[in-house]
């Protein structure tokens, strides 16, 4: 990914009537924090941040008052109805300066277990990484073609390229599940030889059952 720019401005008020000020105004609050000594209330140009976040980018250099800060997003912030901005989080970093972030994985390839009509089970779509702030990834690559059914795809079959993943090798990303409906058939087969098992059982009639059917007749 790249770097992109975005200019800021300095936000002197603060709280929710500040806020909504700022957003008549077609502005969106937001802070910069990480490598200086006290965060930094700022805003930005809702349209400028909206062509932002539907690029692909490494780091943002946000221009302040004829200074540079470059920065990660870390933090987005929403209108829970009509998905508008209201806040946005901006870490600041240092080049050469390794940053913990987290990275979406994408499963690319078709297994051959589909193929054969196994089911794909995604149990982990992310995975926390030490990366520089050049190398971040727009995500994280995992071909799935060989996995067979029954077979498992873990953080350990992953080629990391510039970056370390910290989550545990062992963590399973998908597996490729036995088709259900297979499953099902076997569980009813199952069911019925029981079935057929119990009704073929002879009867035992211990002595208190005769006394009682005597009695009766």
């Amino acid at each position: 990914m790249t770097e992109t720019k975005l200019v800021a401005e300095k936000r002197a008020g603060r709280g929710k009537a500040e806020a909504k000020r700022m957003r008549r105004t077609k502005r969106v609050p937001a802070i910069i924090y990480g490598e200086i000594k006290e965060p930094i209330p700022i805003s930005v140009d809702a349209h400028e941040l909206d062509l932002l976040l539907k690029k692909s980018y490494s780091t943002i250099d946000i221009e302040l008052d004829s200074k540079k800060h470059q920065v990660i997003l870390r933090d987005i912030q929403r209108h829970p109805v009509n998905d508008t901005v209201l806040h946005v989080d901006f870490m600041q970093v240092k080049k050469g300066h390794k940053i913990t972030m987290t990275v979406p994985v994408h499963f690319e390839g078709e297994a051959v277990g589909l193929k054969q009509g196994g089911v794909m089970d995604e149990v982990k779509r992310e995975l926390e990484i030490a990366v520089l702030p050049k190398d971040i990834p727009e995500y994280i690559v995992a071909n799935i073609e060989n996995l067979n059914v029954g077979d498992a795809f873990r953080v350990k079959d992953l080629e990391a390229v510039n970056f370390e993943i910290l989550d545990d090798p062992e963590d399973v990303l998908c597996r490729i599940e036995a088709p259900r409906v297979i499953a099902t058939e076997a569980e009813g087969a199952e069911e019925e030889a029981m079935a057929e098992e119990e009704a073929t059982e002879p009867e035992v009639i211990t002595a208190k059952d005769k006394e009682e059917g005597e009695s009766e007749g």
